[in-house]
């Protein structure tokens, strides 16, 4: 069966999870939401539909929401979703993607957690390297146990136990905090003007201002700027200095930028 997967991805996990699913499903196909979040339609339009995204503050991304309450699914028969996480016990992204296609008069038939490296170092240092490599590797055996169960287009959905206390925390930080998330940026001396922060920012909210990044308060608070500077010069709030940066090693910056290039936002 013809599959369609939309991706987000803001530092390389949903990216390689959506490639990698894509190389092993004949007639699959990963499309970046960004591209038809500006368009003035945008349609599933293979039989087999899948999702795949990270998870914020406990659930969707805002950007997610957006371009599902968007599509037209009308074609689709069979859905999947997958979230890439730091840690899968505080979820509620398969919950609210089931919402929205029941509003559509569909169903998430299966819906899986990808445990990855978590990307939200204001929280948490990144873990050693040789534990990034581990997790990752068993990230890779998961990938393919997903594969199989959308290739039988089986009925497989994990458990979101706490979704309930999730969804709650997910609501509040969309509404309360995100707003004014990116009043927590700085940059320092050491930018050197490259402009790769405004290219990867999937809200097109950079711009630069006299050679620095000037922030415009569209944040999605994903965190993309501060990893991919290359010369490690934007921090967020005062944790985050010193700490190591991440992105998904088989993922390149050129990937992420491509993701948005046909349509800014």
């Amino acid at each position: 069966m013809k599959t369609t997967i939309f991706y987000f991805s803001a530092t390389g996990n949903s990216l390689h999870v959506a490639k990698a699913i894509a190389a092993q499903i004949d007639g699959s196909t990963p499309v970046p939401m960004l591209r038809s979040l500006n368009a003035e339609t945008a349609a599933a339009g293979t039989a087999c539909t899948g999702f795949v995204f990270p998870t914020h503050y406990f659930g969707m991304p805002p950007l997610v929401t957006q371009f599902i309450k968007k599509l037209d699914m009308e074609q689709a028969q069979y859905s999947f979703a997958v979230t890439t996480c730091g840690s899968r016990l505080i979820n509620s992204g398969l919950r609210q993607v089931g919402n929205l296609l029941r509003q559509k008069g569909k169903r998430l038939a299966a819906g899986f957690h990808i445990e990855m490296i978590s990307s939200y170092i204001p929280l948490s240092d990144l873990p050693p390297l040789a534990k990034q490599q581990q997790r990752l590797a068993a990230a890779d055996r998961k990938i393919e146990n997903i594969i199989g169960a959308v290739r039988a287009q089986a009925s497989v959905y994990e458990p979101e136990y706490l979704w309930l206390p999730s969804v709650a925390i997910n609501n509040f930080w969309r509404q309360k905090l995100l707003g004014q998330a990116d009043q927590k940026f700085s940059c320092s001396s050491a930018c050197s003007s490259c402009g790769v922060c405004e290219k990867v920012c999937p809200a097109d909210n950079i711009r630069l201002v006299k050679g620095k990044p000037a922030w415009r308060h569209r944040c999605l608070e994903c965190l993309a700027c501060l990893h991919f500077c290359p010369v490690h010069s934007i921090d967020f709030g005062s944790r985050t200095a010193g700490r190591r940066r991440y992105h998904h090693p088989a993922v390149q910056v050129s990937e992420i930028i491509k993701a948005k290039a046909s349509n800014p936002r």
